[in-house]
C-alpha cells in the first residue's frame, strides 16, 4: 500500500472506532464527574439516574478500552512523520499514560461503588436484568473510609486523565497546524491519506476479550443475585389468619403496601408478613387497642436499586431488628371516619404515627377497613446514609392498609 508525504499512514477503521468511542464515553465522564460534584444543576427526579449511568458509561470505557489493547498488538499504530527524540519521546509517554488511565479510572470508580456501605447494586443501563458484581474487595476495605479513599483516587485519576488528554490534543493540533503535518487526520475517518492495512485477527480477539469481560461480570452479577431473597422466604411463609383480640383478619382478602417517590418515580411494594391484634367498636372508642406486628424481612421493594439495601443496616436492619411494631391506643371519630394515634417502632426507634382509617361493617357480622399511614423515613434512619437529604429517596412513606375482618370468637372460659 502507498504511504503519505514520509511514509505516513492513516489508522485503520478499527482504530479509529475504537478511538473515538472511548475519546466521547471519556468526555461525558469527565463533565459527568463535574455535574457529580454539583448536584444542584440537576432535577431532583435525574440525579440518582445520572449517577448511575456514570457507572455503566464507566464501564463501558473499561470494555472497550480492553478491546483497544487487544486490537493495538496486532495493529501497531502506524507510522508518523519524523519528530525529534525528545518530542517522540513525551508523545510515547502520554500515550502510555493514556492507556494506564483509561484503565484505571473506570476500575478505581468499581472500587468506590465496591467499597461503599450503601450496597446500592450497579445495574447496566438501569436494568435489573443486567447486573454487575462488585470487586472481590477484603472486608476490612468496605465501609465509609474505604470508600472515601477509592473516591479520591478516583478523582486524582480522573484529573490527571484531563491533564493527559489536553496535552494530547495539543500535541496533535501542534503538528497538524504548527508543523503542517498530517497528525491529526491520521485518526480521522476523512481526507485522502492511505490506510494501515488490518490484522483480522484482531477483529476476534478484540470483540472476544470485550464480550469475555462483559459477559462473565454479567454472569457473576446474575450469580450474586440468584439465591432466594428473604423478602421471598418471609413472605411465603406468613402465618395463616388468626383470631386476636375482638376482630379475626382474613388475610387472604386484606392488604398491606406501601409508596414512596424514588428518583422522581413512584416506588412500591408490599408487606408479606403481618399479624394484628384489633379491639374496636364505634360505641366505646375509649376502649378501642391496635396493634400491628410485622416481619420485617417481609417488605418487598419494587425499585431493583434500593431493593439490595432495604434489609441491610441502613434499610430496616432485618439481622438485628427484624420486627416492625405499630400500637394504637387512642381512637377518635372524624368528618370522613376514624384516627387512630400510637406510636411505630422500626430499627428500635419510636416515633409518633396518626392512622385516618374507615370502618364499613357488615350485616353479617364482617367489617371492611381502609386506611394509611405516613411514616417519615429519616425518624427511623431508614436511608439516612444513602440519601439524608432526601435528593433520591423521598422523605415519606405512605402506607396503605385494605382489611377485611369477622368478629372472633369469644376465648373459651
Amino acid at each position: 500500500m502507498r504511504s503519505g508525504p514520509d511514509g505516513v499512514k492513516g489508522y485503520n477503521a478499527g482504530a479509529m472506532l475504537l478511538h473515538w468511542a472511548i475519546a466521547l464515553a471519556i468526555l461525558f465522564q469527565l463533565a459527568g464527574g463535574f455535574v457529580m460534584m454539583r448536584l444542584d444543576v440537576l432535577p431532583d427526579g435525574s440525579r440518582f439516574a445520572f449517577f448511575q449511568w456514570h457507572k455503566t458509561v464507566g464501564l463501558m470505557v473499561l470494555t472497550l478500552t480492553l478491546a483497544r489493547i487487544a486490537w493495538r498488538l496486532l495493529n501497531p499504530p502506524p507510522a508518523h512523520a519524523p519528530m525529534g527524540a525528545l518530542e517522540a519521546g513525551a508523545a510515547h509517554l502520554v500515550h502510555g499514560l493514556l492507556y494506564a488511565v483509561m484503565l484505571l479510572v473506570p476500575l478505581s470508580g468499581w472500587l468506590v461503588v465496591s467499597a461503599s456501605p450503601t450496597a446500592i447494586p450497579t445495574l447496566l443501563f438501569l436494568s435489573e436484568h443486567l447486573p454487575w458484581p462488585n470487586l472481590p474487595i477484603p472486608a476490612g476495605w468496605r465501609g465509609e473510609g474505604g470508600e472515601a479513599l477509592a473516591a479520591t483516587l478516583h478523582t486524582w485519576l480522573a484529573y490527571s486523565t484531563l491533564t493527559l488528554l489536553v496535552l494530547h490534543v495539543a500535541g496533535a493540533l501542534k503538528h497538524s497546524v504548527l508543523d503542517r503535518q498530517p497528525s491529526l487526520s491520521r485518526i480521522l475517518p476523512v481526507g485522502h491519506l492511505p490506510r494501515q492495512s488490518t490484522a483480522l485477527l484482531a477483529i476476534p480477539l478484540a470483540a472476544g476479550l470485550a464480550a469475555l469481560f462483559l459477559g462473565g461480570g454479567l454472569a457473576v452479577g446474575q450469580s450474586d443475585g440468584a439465591a432466594p431473597s428473604v423478602q421471598a422466604v418471609a413472605s411465603a411463609n406468613a402465618p395463616a389468619s388468626v383470631a386476636l383480640g375482638g376482630w379475626a383478619i382474613d388475610k387472604a382478602a386484606s392488604s398491606f403496601t406501601y409508596e414512596a417517590t424514588f428518583s422522581g418515580k413512584p416506588m412500591t411494594g408490599t408487606i408479606g408478613s403481618w399479624n394484628t391484634d384489633i379491639a374496636f367498636d364505634p360505641a366505646h372508642l375509649d376502649q378501642a387497642s391496635a396493634r400491628i406486628d410485622i416481619d420485617a424481612a417481609s417488605i418487598t421493594v419494587g425499585d431493583p436499586f434500593v431493593r439490595s439495601s432495604a434489609p441491610g443496616p441502613d434499610g430496616l436492619d432485618v439481622t438485628s431488628h427484624p420486627n416492625v411494631t405499630v400500637a394504637l391506643t387512642r381512637f377518635a371519630k372524624t368528618e370522613t371516619g376514624y384516627v387512630a394515634e400510637g406510636t411505630a417502632t422500626i430499627k428500635g426507634k419510636s416515633a409518633p404515627i396518626s392512622v385516618p382509617f374507615t370502618f364499613e361493617p357488615g350485616a353479617d357480622g364482617t367489617a371492611h377497613v381502609v386506611g394509611s399511614a405516613k411514616i417519615d423515613r429519616l425518624a427511623f434512619d431508614l436511608g439516612a446514609k444513602n440519601d439524608p437529604a432526601a435528593q433520591w429517596l423521598g422523605r415519606d412513606i405512605l402506607v396503605r392498609f385494605d382489611l377485611k375482618a369477622a368478629h372472633a370468637p369469644a376465648p373459651a372460659a
